[in-house]
Order: structure tokens, then C-alpha cells, then sequence
């Protein structure tokens, strides 16, 4: 919601800019400057910075095709229908298509002026409008929103984990929607402001969501396996996580307590019967499971993110 509203301000801005500055220089079809910085301002920086270069060179390339078809052949409709047979294709072939619209306004100067010398009017438009875009493209608002997200991603794995250790139903689908949403943020944030910061968040929501789709796996295991000693030595285990998800590198405590397990689980006497041999290798999957979650946390705090500032 903010930063659309602060595009819809800064298209609004645009405008009046590019068109003013049109004016001071006495430009005509001035109007089309503040339109072309509308067109200009994108969601993000990246966005606006790598169309803008796909409508200079776009409109390059149309005013060219325009000043060689209308020196040949003169201004008849049939010769700008050629134009646009030629160029639309050949913008597309050249992934460029991006510019077509502005590029055809433009190249309009000069078919309805019929003078070739308004090609450099129309370039001075481009250029006006394209650099006014860019010049407000600078200021991008940083999702302050972002960082309290991460911590509700945070409290919901812990919610999760404790609610799958009580035996209780679980519902994956908040926290999809959650770290799906917050991921979309963070990528927004990065094509707009490239910082180490940014790019530890986004690694952050990443490990996270692989924490989720295990938590799902060993929730689907932990519901076919019956009450018995060595599941409610694991559920008890879970319990422990409580409290301990977060920034902080807690998975090297719970790394610690998980060894103790796995040797329990190694060094106890075999099933007597196929059912409970069955039982305890499910059992057995779900603390390898539970070590690979933890894991993704310990490998994130070695890859150097630390802490979310």
C-alpha cells in the first residue's frame, strides 16, 4: 500500500515536471514529456531503469526508421503503415517492445509536422521525460514492515512446532501466505536498494520456508505413528523448541540435545515385532528430519547472516 502510493505521487510529480521543463525549453508537444516520465516510473528501480533504457533505444531506433522511410518515399499513410510493419516486429525481435507505444507517439511528431528535423524534438521529449522518471526513481521507500514480518514468520514456526508436538491439527496455510508475502517484499526491496541487509533477509525467508515444507513432513509422519515411548520422547523434544526461533542461533543447542537422541535411539533394544520395527523407523525418519531442519538454520548462520538489521 505505500509504495503505491508513493508511485501514484511520484507519476503525478512526474508529469507536471516533465512537462514544465518541456515548456521552459519551448519544446513542442510538450504535454508528451510528462506522459513519458509516467510511463517511465515502475514499481522498482530495477524495473524503471531497465525499461527506460528499453524505450531509448526503442524510440532510437523507430525515429531512425521514420527519418529513413519519410526521406525516401515522403510523408504518405501508406509509408507510415510500412513503418509499423517493419519496426513493431523488429522491436519485438530485439525484446525491446517495451518502448513501442512511446516510440510511435513520437515518430508522430514528424509524420504530422511532416519535417524531418522534428525527429530531434522528439528526442529531446524522450530524453526529458526518461531522465525526470529516473531522477525521482531515486527515492524508493525501504518496507519498514519487513522486519516485523520476519518475526511473526518466526512465532508461527514456533507456534507450529509446539501445536505438532501437542498432537494437535496443523494448518500450513498462514504460514505459506506469510513467507510467500514476505518474500515478494524483500525481492522488491532488493531491486530497489542492493544492500547486504536485504540480501540476508531474503536468504532468511528462503531457509525459512525450507524449515516449513520439513515441519510439514514430519507432522505427516508423526500422525500415522501410534503413542508410543520413543514418539513421545520426540514430541517432548519438540517442546523444547519453544521459544527458541528466532534470529539467534539456537539450532546449535538443539543440535546438542538431538545427538542424545539419535543415540538413544541406536543404542536401545530392537523391536520384537513388525509393527513397532515399523513404527520406530518412521520414528527414526523424523529425527533426521527434525536434524535437517535444524541444520538449514546452522548452515544460514555460517553463510555469515547473523542478524536482520
Amino acid at each position: 500500500m505505500k509504495l503505491s502510493l508513493v508511485l501514484m505521487i511520484k507519476m503525478t510529480i512526474g508529469f507536471m515536471i516533465g512537462m514544465l521543463v518541456a515548456v521552459l525549453f519551448k519544446l513542442p508537444y510538450f504535454y508528451t514529456a510528462g506522459v513519458i516520465a509516467v510511463l517511465s516510473l515502475e514499481p522498482t528501480r530495477k524495473q524503471s531503469t531497465d525499461n527506460s533504457i528499453k524505450r531509448v533505444i526503442s524510440s532510437l531506433l523507430g525515429l531512425g526508421l521514420a527519418v529513413l522511410l519519410f526521406y525516401l518515399f515522403g510523408y504518405n499513410v501508406w509509408v507510415l503503415f510500412l513503418l509499423v510493419a517493419i519496426f513493431i516486429p523488429l522491436s519485438f525481435f530485439t525484446k525491446i517492445e517495451k518502448g513501442i507505444v512511446v516510440s510511435l507517439v513520437l515518430i508522430s511528431q514528424i509524420y504530422l509536422e511532416k519535417d524531418l528535423m522534428f525527429s530531434l524534438n522528439a528526442i529531446y521529449i524522450l530524453l526529458i521525460g526518461v531522465v525526470v522518471a529516473l531522477l525521482l526513481n531515486l527515492y524508493m521507500p525501504r518496507d519498514n514492515q519487513i522486519i516485523n514480518e520476519i518475526k511473526k514468520i518466526d512465532k508461527t514456526i514456533n507456534s507450529l512446532i509446539q501445536m505438532i508436538a501437542n498432537k494437535e491439527k496443523v494448518d500450513f496455510s498462514n504460514i505459506d501466505n506469510l513467507i510467500k508475502h514476505t518474500y515478494q517484499n524483500i525481492k522488491i526491496e532488493l531491486e530497489n536498494i542492493n544492500v547486504p541487509t536485504t540480501t540476508k533477509r531474503l536468504k532468511y525467508i528462503e531457509m525459512r520456508s525450507d524449515q516449513v515444507e520439513i515441519l510439514k513432513r514430519i507432522e505427516g509422519v508423526l500422525i500415522g505413528v501410534k503413542d508410543i515411548e520413543e514418539k513421545e520422547i520426540i514430541l517432548s523434544f519438540l517442546k523444547e523448541f519453544d521459544g527458541m526461533i528466532g534470529e539467534d542461533n539456537y539450532a546449535e543447542k538443539l543440535s546438542i540435545r538431538l545427538d542424545e537422541i539419535f543415540e538413544y535411539f541406536r543404542t536401545t533394544r530392537l523391536p520384537g515385532n513388525r509393527e513397532y520395527f515399523e513404527q520406530r523407523a518412521q520414528l527414526y525418519f523424523v529425527l533426521i528430519e527434525i536434524s535437517h531442519f535444524l541444520t538449514v538454520k546452522i548452515i544460514y548462520h555460517e553463510d555469515g547472516s547473523k542478524s536482520l538489521t
